[in-house]
């Protein structure tokens, strides 16, 4: 499209509501009766952005629209950038890295990144790290741990907005990452934290703390591993509430009984969640705060009341 784009508000209305079109539809069409087509870069900035603000609801939709027209990408591009982004393949990660490498603020928009792209080697070393550097507002990330020691080993920690963290891998280099220049920072202000890929974990190395640290979630079968952060008080002070998912494969032989035989566990702040077969971490965490919590709960509750297990067993939903 040219420079002068005709902005159609018919269509828009159908883009912004798609289950609530056929109510908008006779509203619409008197609008366009009244107003018919008109140039849109002629409205005023403000309610050019509101426009297009509502349009990039999705990120396909902000794709769409840096693809419309020079000014309309103009006005879109910081404005309308999606808050969260998944990169969970290599042509969006790449795409995105070739979006930044041009217009390193759009980066500075994004407030939960998804981060897992199967690159190749020679691209990792250089999209990722470049995609971090510049989202240094971003609130949520999920990633591998190698991509946190990029953030806590370089000259400058700027990631002082993270505060909740996925991380998926079997194995995590407490000692590595702690160690890093701002390691010890930046695990101090981490207040959610979950665990996934593995059924035991090693416990971060004594002398370190996660001070703010308020919600933590891992998957595991055994109480040895869960023991290692409900149990300690000094690297997790402020833990209020621990939320273990048991894996499909192992719920049939492990359920809910190897935390509830034990007399230790039986803590306020833990909760069992019994991941189904179609289990998705990503759809976990797009679905935000405390959804894996709500869940385990219900389930720990309905559990121990039908073993009649008395309190402080039975957790309390917040």
């Amino acid at each position: 499209m040219s420079d002068n784009t005709i902005f159609n508000f018919h269509g828009l209305a159908r883009a912004l509501a798609d289950q609530d079109f056929e109510v908008l539809r006779g509203r619409w069409q008197d609008s366009l009766a009244r107003v018919g087509r008109f140039r849109f870069t002629n409205l005023p900035v403000e309610i050019a952005l509101a426009i297009l603000k509502l349009a990039a609801t999705k990120s396909s939709t902000y794709s769409t629209l840096m693809r419309t027209s020079r000014d309309v990408a103009a006005l879109a591009r910081v404005e309308c950038v999606p808050k969260v982004l998944i990169l969970s393949n290599p042509h969006a990660a790449v795409s995105f890295y070739g979006c930044i490498s041009v217009h390193p603020e759009v980066g500075a928009g994004i407030k939960q990144l998804w981060l897992f792209p199967a690159l190749a080697t020679n691209q990792t070393a250089s999209v990722c790290p470049a995609i971090l550097k510049a989202c240094i507002n971003v609130e949520r990330l999920a990633c591998v741990p190698d991509r946190l020691f990029e953030i806590c080993s370089g000259t400058e920690f700027r990631h002082t907005s993270l505060v909740d963290v996925t991380l998926v891998d079997p194995i995590v280099p407490w000692e590595r990452l702690f160690a890093s220049r701002h390691g010890a920072a930046f695990f101090n202000q981490i207040q959610e934290l979950r665990l996934v890929g593995g059924t035991q974990h090693t416990a971060p190395p004594l002398g370190r703390s996660f001070r703010n640290l308020t919600d933590l979630t891992l998957s595991s079968t055994t109480t040895a591993s869960v023991r290692n952060y409900i149990l300690d008080h000094v690297r997790f002070p402020n833990l209020e509430r621990l939320t273990v998912t048991v894996p499909y494969t192992a719920w049939r032989t492990v359920g809910m009984s190897f935390l509830m035989s034990d007399p230790e566990l039986a803590d306020y702040r833990l909760c069992v969640v019994h991941c189904p077969k179609k289990w998705k971490e990503l759809d976990v965490w797009k679905d935000v705060k405390y959804t894996i919590w709500n869940l385990g709960a219900t389930e720990w509750n309905a559990c121990a009341t039908s073993n009649n297990v008395t309190a402080p067993a039975l957790r309390q939903l917040k």
